[in-house]
């Protein structure tokens, strides 16, 4: 017989543990959603270039952080009414975030049927690098922005 994946186990307790399968599915949750999610940019002006005119966002926002007066807070209405947002911080070096622990592994945008068609033509156009998994019309397509963040834009 064979030993059960374990991995598989651990997801299903994990079910178990905190999915409450008896929960509406209207049921109130503790927040309204995303304001903004913030990253942190090398370059703003290729950052913006890139989120503009690849991912058809618009930047609606260029203020100081309030944490750090020499580092800039952009805004980029991402649709849906989230923003997604930047920080640089000029004056501590550029050396590239590391994957682990508590790290972002990727942004998820959702995306219409049009939506998704035009970034394909976009990202044709501008030859930019990109993974498909799906069709045209539906699936996920994944890219990187110029700070090697992974940026996934799904239409289901």
């Amino acid at each position: 017989m064979a030993q059960a994946n374990p991995f598989e186990a651990k997801r299903r307790a994990l079910q178990d543990q905190f999915m409450d399968a008896q929960a509406p599915v209207d049921r109130a949750v503790g927040t309204d959603g995303v304001h903004h999610l913030v990253l942190i940019s090398s370059d703003l002006e290729a950052t913006i270039r890139f989120y503009t005119r690849v991912l058809n966002m618009r930047l609606v926002k260029v203020v100081e952080n309030r944490d750090d007066p020499t580092s800039t807070h952009i805004f980029l209405d991402m649709g849906g009414g989230n923003m997604l947002a930047f920080f640089d911080f000029p004056e501590h070096g550029d050396a590239p975030a590391v994957r682990g622990t508590g790290a972002m592994h990727h942004v998820a945008l959702k995306a219409s049927p049009g939506q998704y068609k035009a970034l394909f033509a976009r990202l044709k156009e501008q030859g930019i690098a990109h993974s498909r998994h799906g069709t045209a019309e539906a699936g996920s397509v994944y890219l990187r922005d110029p700070d090697n963040a992974l940026i996934e834009v799904t239409c289901r």
